[in-house]
């Protein structure tokens, strides 16, 4: 199954977040966005390659994000 992930670059590798987004597709992440500006690129990677993810030169954490879940319409309100 996939996870919905958000890495953060280190800062001495934020001039070259392009490259490490380029590795992160290499080990098997499906990158959604690159935010230079913060530091941080989001996307998809299957439960078997999230080891190889965490193994990338220049990344300081990897973060998995939850979906939002919004409850039916008509749910009673909590």
């Amino acid at each position: 199954m996939d996870q919905n992930i958000m890495v953060t670059v280190e800062d001495a590798h934020q001039e070259r977040i392009k490259a490490v987004a380029d590795q992160l597709r290499a080990a098997g992440m499906r990158v959604r966005q690159v935010l230079p500006t913060i530091g941080v690129i989001t996307g998809t990677v299957p439960e078997s390659h999230r080891d190889a993810i965490d193994n990338v030169g220049g990344v300081a954490r990897v973060e998995e994000q939850e979906a939002p879940r919004v409850p039916p319409p008509d749910a009673e309100i909590q």
